[in-house]
Order: structure tokens, then sequence, then C-alpha cells
């Protein structure tokens, strides 16, 4: 059977089940689901499918019902459903953590794992620091002493026992921490959830950045611009393909002594028109 914890969209979900549920029993129809949740309407149930209605928590535990799904997976259905219909990032947080604290979730993005890493920002700051200084886990006040801005001895204690949890470090047989793997990336399949956290943190060390360092040891610069959805896409594609080439020459790279955050930001200033608008 199509199970709930597979899934972190409940749109996708709700799809799914019910095109199982009608291969099991061809009577199973819109109009039907409509009469065992109390809908208004056969159409309100496609109104969902598509994203245009949300559900209100009365109609989260109807269709729970409708679909019987069991108590644990009625918990699960409605953190899922609520995840989906925030918009604010801290709601979306909030219930996110709902979803990851289900263990019999099997999906990948469901994980509080990744969620642990990038939580806090100093958490990738150590791992990139571990690349190139020597940490053999006895001194985290001097290891906390190379973070800007600066955290905590119990901060660093804490990033490396996640990253080592992780798997992202290990001992090397002289003692001291290293790499398991030089570069890492979030792939395809992690939640934004997750990646907006790490995201929303870095701009925040960044506005002290501004201040903190020189022009020579910092660069910042922004464009206000008159685009196209294509030309925006267009943007898009060659910020990708540059985030390529960076890494490219951090591959390359030799004699390292400092770790840097690179963001790119693109993002509206006004009402996105639609096609055709004068």
């Amino acid at each position: 059977m199509v199970s709930v914890f597979d899934y972190t969209d409940y749109r996708k979900f709700l799809r799914d089940r019910f095109a199982e549920s009608k291969d099991r029993d061809k009577s199973f129809t819109y109009r039907r689901l409509a009469a065992l949740a109390g809908f208004k309407s056969a159409g309100f149930f496609t109104q969902v499918l598509q994203g245009t209605t949300n559900l209100s928590d009365e109609m989260i535990q109807k269709i729970a019902r409708s679909f019987e799904l069991q108590k644990r997976e009625a918990r699960y259905f409605g953190w899922m459903v609520r995840y989906n219909q925030s918009s604010a990032h801290e709601r979306k947080k909030y219930f996110f953590v709902r979803m990851a604290a289900f263990k019999r979730a099997r999906v990948k993005t469901v994980d509080p794992e990744s969620y642990d890493f990038y939580d806090k920002w100093y958490y990738s700051a150590i791992r990139a620091i571990i690349h190139y200084h020597p940490f053999d886990g006895n001194d985290f006040k001097a290891l906390a002493r190379l973070v800007v801005p600066s955290i905590t001895p119990a901060e660093a204690r804490r990033a490396v026992g996640v990253l080592e949890r992780l798997g992202f470090i290990a001992k090397s047989p002289e003692g001291a921490y290293k790499l398991t793997d030089k570069h890492i990336s979030t792939g395809l399949e992690t939640e934004s959830v997750v990646i907006n956290n790490f995201v929303i943190n870095t701009l925040d060390i960044a506005k002290d950045a501004f201040y903190r360092f020189p022009k020579d040891k910092r660069n910042f610069s922004a464009l206000t611009l008159s685009v196209s959805d294509e030309g925006y896409r267009k943007i898009v594609d060659r910020c990708t393909e540059f985030r390529k080439e960076i890494v490219d020459i951090v591959k390359d790279d030799f004699r390292i002594d400092r770790v840097y955050q690179v963001n790119f930001q693109i993002f509206p200033l006004t009402a996105i028109e639609g096609p055709g608008t004068p």
C-alpha cells in the first residue's frame, strides 16, 4: 500500500492513495470520497490536488478517516498538510521537525540528521575548518576562536559531535579529525525547509561580515534589473553553472588557509505580472 510516511507533499500522497484505492475498488470515485469526507462537492478534492484550495484542520481529520489512516499515520498526515500549507519559514520549520520525529518515515528528505547539519551555519564552517586545520578533539576553545562571528567552545564541541555522528568527519590513525569526503552536496532530494534554514542563517552573518571585514577581504555587490521570465530563467541557469565552476576551483585549490561563505540571491522587488499585462 501507499504509505503516508513515504511523502513530504500531502497532495502527491492523496493523488497516489486515491489512485491505489480506485485500482482496488472501481466504485471509489471523487463523488464517493466527497460523501465519505463530507465535502460540499466532488470538485473540492480536485481543487485540493491542484493546489487551489487548502485543507482546514477539520478537513484534515475527515480526509484521514476517509482514507482509513491509522492514528500514527493521521498525525503524520496532519503535520505534512500544515508543513505544505505554511508560508512562514519558522512555521514550516516547526512542522518539519514534527515530521522528522516519525522514525518510520523512510523518505531521505525527512531526515532528522540532514536537518541537524543545516540547522546551524557554524556546523558547515567547522567542517570546512577541519579540512585544512589540524584538530584532535581536545581544544574546543581554540577551534571556536577560528570561527567568525565567534561561537562558544560548547557550540564547537556540538558541531564536531554532529559532524562525526553524520559521518562527515572521522579521526585518522594519527588522532586528528579528517573529512570523509572533501565535497558534499544537498542533492536534489533535500527538503527545501532544511536548505532555507541554512540560507537564512548565512544571510544573518553576511550582514555582520559587511562591516567586520575590509573590502579587500570580502566582496559584496547588488544589481536591480528589469527582466522577463525568460531572462530570469537564464540568469538562474548561469548562476547554477557558476556555482559548479566555483566548486571546480576549490577542488583544484591548495595551501588552503581560510573558509569563505558564498551566497547567491535573486528575488523580485515587484509584483510578478502575468503574460500580456500592459
